[in-house]
C-alpha cells in the first residue's frame, strides 16, 4: 500500500513538473496580449553601405502611411502576418518578420535587397535611352531603383535582360556566376565598368583603365578567359593602357587587338 502512495506522489510530482510551465506560459502569454503596444522597434540588415530604406520608410509600410499608427493597440489584437505582408509589397525587402517581444514591443525585422548589378536601358548601338532600369539581385531577380539612394555597383546593358526569367534559367545560370565573379574579384571589379549582352548572350565589356572595348563571347569558361585577359594585361597593356581600343577573347586560345 506504502509503495502504491509513493507511485502516485511521484507521479503527481512529475506532472506538476509539465503543468506549471504549461500553465506560466499560458498566463503570460494572457498577459502579454492585453498590453498595449509600447514602441515600434524597427532593426534593417543587409549590406551595411546599401541604404534603400531608412526607419522611417519602414514605420511607413508597417502603418500604412501613419493610417494604422499600432501605437497604444492591444498586441493581442494586432495582427502580425498582415503587418509583415504590407512590409513585404515593397520590392526592396527582401526578408521581413515581425513579432512582439515581452516589454510590449512590435518589433520589424527586415533585410533589404543587395544589388549585384544595375540593367540600363540603352539602344543597339549602347546610347542611354532614360534614366530608367533596375537592379538585379543575387538570384537573378530584377527590383526596382530606389528613390533615395543608388548603389555603386556594375551596369549592365543589351537586349540579353530584356526577359526578367533569363537570368533564372538553367541557361541563365553561367551567366549569374559571371556577375558574382565580377563582384568579388577585387582586380575585375574595379576595372570593369560595363557589361553589354545581346540577345544571344555575346557579352563586350567596356574598361575603367585603357577605356578598351572588350569582345567576350559567352559567359561560359569565363575564369579561363580572364586569366588569359590579365596575362595579357600584365605583359602587354601595362606598358601602353592606351594602346588598344578593343581586345576580343571570345576564340579559344587567341587574343585579337585592334
Amino acid at each position: 500500500m506504502l509503495r502504491k502512495f509513493d507511485y502516485s506522489w511521484l507521479l503527481l510530482k512529475r506532472s506538476l513538473w509539465l503543468i506549471l510551465p504549461i500553465a506560466g506560459i499560458g498566463m503570460a502569454e494572457s498577459r502579454l496580449g492585453q498590453q498595449r503596444c509600447e514602441n515600434l522597434v524597427i532593426s534593417i540588415e543587409g549590406d551595411s553601405g546599401t541604404r534603400f530604406l531608412n526607419q522611417m520608410d519602414v514605420q511607413m509600410l508597417v502603418t500604412e502611411n501613419g493610417g494604422d499608427p499600432l501605437l497604444g493597440s492591444r498586441l493581442k489584437d494586432v495582427a502580425l502576418n498582415d503587418l509583415e505582408n504590407r512590409v513585404r509589397r515593397n520590392k526592396l525587402i527582401k526578408k521581413c518578420q515581425v513579432f512582439r517581444d515581452l516589454r510590449g514591443n512590435i518589433v520589424v525585422e527586415v533585410e533589404q535587397e543587395k544589388p549585384l548589378a544595375r540593367w540600363i536601358n540603352t539602344s543597339d548601338n549602347g546610347e542611354l535611352r532614360n534614366t530608367s532600369g533596375y537592379y538585379i539581385n543575387d538570384e537573378g531577380v530584377f527590383f526596382p531603383l530606389s528613390d533615395s539612394y543608388s548603389a555603386r555597383t556594375l551596369l549592365v546593358s543589351g537586349s540579353y535582360f530584356n526577359d526578367p526569367k533569363r537570368l533564372q534559367s538553367v541557361k541563365g545560370a553561367s551567366f549569374m556566376e559571371l556577375l558574382h565573379f565580377l563582384n568579388t574579384d577585387p582586380f575585375w571589379k574595379a576595372q570593369i565598368a560595363q557589361l553589354n549582352a545581346d540577345k544571344y548572350g555575346e557579352i563586350s565589356l567596356m574598361t575603367v583603365l585603357g577605356d578598351q572595348r572588350i569582345e567576350f563571347g559567352l559567359a561560359e569558361d569565363y575564369q579561363a578567359k580572364f586569366k588569359k585577359l590579365r596575362i595579357f594585361y600584365e605583359k602587354v597593356l601595362s606598358q601602353d593602357w592606351g594602346r588598344y581600343k578593343k581586345i576580343s577573347i571570345k576564340f579559344q586560345d587567341q587574343i585579337v587587338c585592334e
